[in-house]
């Protein structure tokens, strides 16, 4: 299928046999069923949802999982000491309820998006007790309805190999502990959701890939509770690493589930209206899903939003729905990497 737009022109009879097949009519695709059995999910937010009624018609329609884009995360839902603010959290999971999609929590442990009460002041056998009530309140309260959580969010160092974690405050009172504790205080509140690491920058064969993937052989082997990798899979235009599925099936063989978790392909400068920008945009959507699909355990490809006009990066329109919530070419291409249907060209 050619991915680039297109204005409708009429053609004699005579090369009406020659021209492209129309674009099929995106309110017969529906990216969650084509997904199965794996998930297409979305970043939820609850300044949108319900807010906005064509994201809301979208969001229905379309995903069957979701991620909280920031309402489950530390400096939103326990703003002060052991002082929980469910709300808005409570009705991204309700929402997932409602049309019978599963919810994946996000985070526990990341050194950004802290209250200021969790910082260096803390001893830490006090910020030790703050982790461990942290987990157990959110998880008690959430029992039975995550799917997934990511339990520790961005933690492996962009300076391998010459250090493995990064330096935050997790590191600073616990040092290579940190990791482990968070996902053995999670594993002893439930046992059901699946214990995520996310990360960026290791969705290529590369140091930082190699040292995740050292860091989580290493947890296996020591009884460690670990289920799944996320690969955030932030990518500019033509950024996808060619050697993504040979990566995703080395942590696979490791016995661990995979998921693409924070899918965006960032046209950066590009103009958005630009038919070759978005082709290739296009492009690199079905490139990654394809990755997931032709990967033994990757279960989920969540994208990190849902519109280009609620994309966490400003004029990037980096979605695969514009700003109107019109289906871009991206859509498409994601369609057919689900169906495994042949890479489009640019």
């Amino acid at each position: 299928m050619s991915y680039r737009l297109f204005v409708p022109v009429l053609l004699s009879v005579a090369l009406a046999s020659a021209a492209p097949s129309p674009t099929p009519n995106p309110n017969n695709i529906i990216l969650r069923d084509l997904a199965t059995p794996r998930f297409f999910g979305a970043a939820a937010n609850t300044s949108w949802l319900y807010h906005d009624k064509n994201y809301t018609e979208v969001i229905s329609k379309q995903f069957s999982i979701f991620t909280p884009e920031n309402e489950m995360k530390w400096e939103n839902i326990e703003p002060e000491p052991n002082s929980f603010d469910f709300g808005p959290a409570d009705e991204i999971v309700s929402f997932a309820e409602s049309i019978n999609a599963k919810m994946r929590g996000h985070n526990f442990m990341w050194g950004n998006q802290l209250p200021p009460w969790v910082n260096t002041s803390l001893t830490a056998t006090e910020l030790d007790r703050a982790l461990q009530n942290h987990i157990t309140k959110v998880m008690d309260h959430y029992r039975g309805k995550l799917y997934a959580i990511d339990v520790v969010n961005e933690m492996i160092s962009d300076n391998t190999p010459n250090e493995t974690f990064k330096d935050n405050i997790w590191t600073q009172k616990f040092g290579e502990d940190a990791v482990p504790k968070a996902l053995t205080y999670a594993r002893a509140v439930d046992k059901t959701p699946k214990l995520y690491i996310n990360d960026y920058g290791i969705e290529g064969i590369n140091s930082k890939s190699d040292t995740m993937y050292n860091v989580v052989k290493g947890f296996l082997a020591d009884g460690v509770p670990l289920d799944a990798v996320g690969f955030q899979c932030h990518f500019g235009l033509n950024q996808v690493p060619t050697d993504l599925q040979a990566n995703l099936q080395r942590f696979a063989d490791l016995g661990l589930d995979v998921a693409i978790t924070e899918l965006d392909i960032n046209l950066g400068a590009a103009f958005p209206g630009n038919a070759t920008a978005l082709a290739q945009q296009a492009q690199n959507y079905w490139e990654v899903v394809n990755a997931c699909v032709s990967t033994n355990r990757c279960v989920s490809v969540t994208v990190w939003g849902v519109s280009d006009d609620h994309s966490w990066i400003p004029l990037g329109n980096p979605l695969p729905w514009n700003d109107i919530k019109q289906p871009k070419p991206a859509f498409f291409a994601i369609a057919d990497a689900f169906e495994g249907k042949p890479e489009p060209s640019a």
